[in-house]
């Protein structure tokens, strides 16, 4: 979620609240012959735009969490189906992000450590290959691409630095 829907995510929820409170005072005032005190109306319309704040916030995140997933199930099928030696050892590409502009990492195996050259994916046919594949599922243009990696530990951190040094 952008940060401008979350904010118009706010608002409206902030609008539902109040006019879905200021409807129930009315309809109760006209019908049912019950005042509401304005403090009441306040935390109804509190409780009101919670709610649906919540729901919106959960409903954005379950279609994005499910359009990634379903993007990283067509990645994975493409990978696993013409690099079948890379993809059984771990290397992986992940879906990170889904918007105007996906952003795939490529991940390694558990077996490498942090101190690795490249990533077998990581030239321009594969990422074309991809770039296509995303094309003819709806993803317009071409993705971001990344390295996902793991954090060193002290030891790969200290055998880069003497590296480095030598």
């Amino acid at each position: 979620m952008t940060h401008s829907d979350f904010v118009l995510s706010i608002i409206a929820s902030i609008v539902a609240g109040l006019l879905l409170s200021l409807a129930a005072k009315f309809t109760l005032e006209k019908w049912k012959k019950i005042a509401i005190g304005f403090g009441a109306l306040i935390v109804a319309s509190t409780m009101i735009a919670v709610t649906v704040f919540a729901v919106f916030t959960v409903t954005k995140e379950f279609s994005a969490y499910r359009e990634r997933s379903i993007l990283q199930e067509k990645i994975d099928n493409y990978t696993k189906g013409h690099y079948p030696k890379d993809y059984d050892a771990g290397y992986r590409v992940e879906v990170g992000r889904i918007g105007e502009r996906p952003l795939l990492g490529f991940s390694y195996p558990e077996s490498v450590n942090g101190i690795v050259d490249t990533h077998p994916w990581s030239n321009p046919f594969f990422m074309r290959q991809i770039q296509k594949l995303l094309n003819d599922n709806g993803y317009a243009g071409s993705p971001a691409w990344g390295y996902r990696m793991k954090p060193l530990t002290p030891g790969q951190l200290e055998e880069l630095l003497q590296r480095n040094l030598d």
